[in-house]
């Protein structure tokens, strides 16, 4: 009987082993599928913050040439904080925003439409030589450049939604991680190319990759995660999400910017 059971119980455990290594194989893929996920997040969320730095310092340029502002232009390195990269973006539409309220309230008090009627009617009194009324013109032209920088800032809350979606951002439990946690760059990746042609390229080394899975998971993780590296993933993921319309609003507000101020130059060059 004891030998017939210990052949039974062999028996059995032949005929389980292949649906067992078909569970694990299956754990095994999932769990490789979550690691990719988050490796790809972790790298997405490098460039979009390359590419926030970048569109915000173009912002900053374009602002501080039409408001004759001196607003300091980001620097970001690869041991940069990213609470610090935060906070210095939201210092700068902070200022922005100073600047365009005071510009604002200034406006309101004196009229563009009487400041173009005053200019106007002093050159009539003084001269009706056409020469002179397309030189005041052109000035007038140049004194209305200000006010559209303003209307196109003012017009949906530019930055009061850039403010509001950086301050959501800093929420999240990677304030402390520093850029180079969540990738290092290729010196050979063209710095010109998209971000998701650059998320395509080959990443890091299997070294820096394990050592970056290990530090976004210690930080991402959640309480009662029965698969670290997927709760991981998803929450970074969410996290790029929330940038998106971040650079959207930012690449959209300069194009708007650059169209009138280029409309107001040939305008005041005629």
């Amino acid at each position: 009987m004891v030998a017939k059971s210990t052949f039974s119980f062999h028996l059995d455990y032949c005929f389980a082993l292949p649906c067992w290594n078909f569970f694990v194989g299956e754990m095994s893929s999932e769990s490789e599928k979550d690691k990719e996920r988050l490796i790809q997040a972790a790298k997405i969320f490098f460039f979009h913050v390359q590419d926030l730095a970048s569109v915000t310092n173009t912002l900053t340029e374009l602002f501080n040439r039409s408001m004759n502002t001196q607003i300091l232009l980001m620097a970001v390195k690869n041991n940069s904080n990213i609470k610090d990269f935060f906070e210095q973006m939201l210092k700068i539409f902070k200022e922005m925003q100073s600047v365009v309220d005071a510009r604002h309230d200034k406006i309101q008090k004196e009229s563009l439409c009487s400041k173009v009627a005053m200019a106007m009617c002093s050159v009539f009194q003084k001269s009706t030589n056409v020469e002179e009324l397309h030189q005041s013109a052109k000035e007038v032209f140049k004194s209305a450049h200000t006010p559209v920088i303003i209307s196109v800032l003012n017009s949906s809350n530019i930055l009061g939604s850039l403010e509001s979606s950086l301050s959501h951002l800093m929420k999240f439990p990677i304030m402390n991680l520093q850029l180079s946690d969540f990738y290092t760059e290729d010196t050979k990746e063209q710095s010109d190319v998209t971000t998701s042609e650059r998320t395509r390229s080959p990443g890091s080394s299997k070294t820096t990759m394990i050592d970056t899975l290990k530090k976004l998971q210690d930080v991402l993780k959640t309480e009662d995660s029965k698969n670290p590296t997927e709760s991981a993933a998803d929450l970074l993921e969410q996290i790029v999400k929330a940038m998106g319309p971040i650079l959207e609003i930012l690449q959209k507000a300069i194009k708007t910017m650059e169209m009138n101020i280029s409309a107001f130059k040939k305008a005041s060059d005629k």
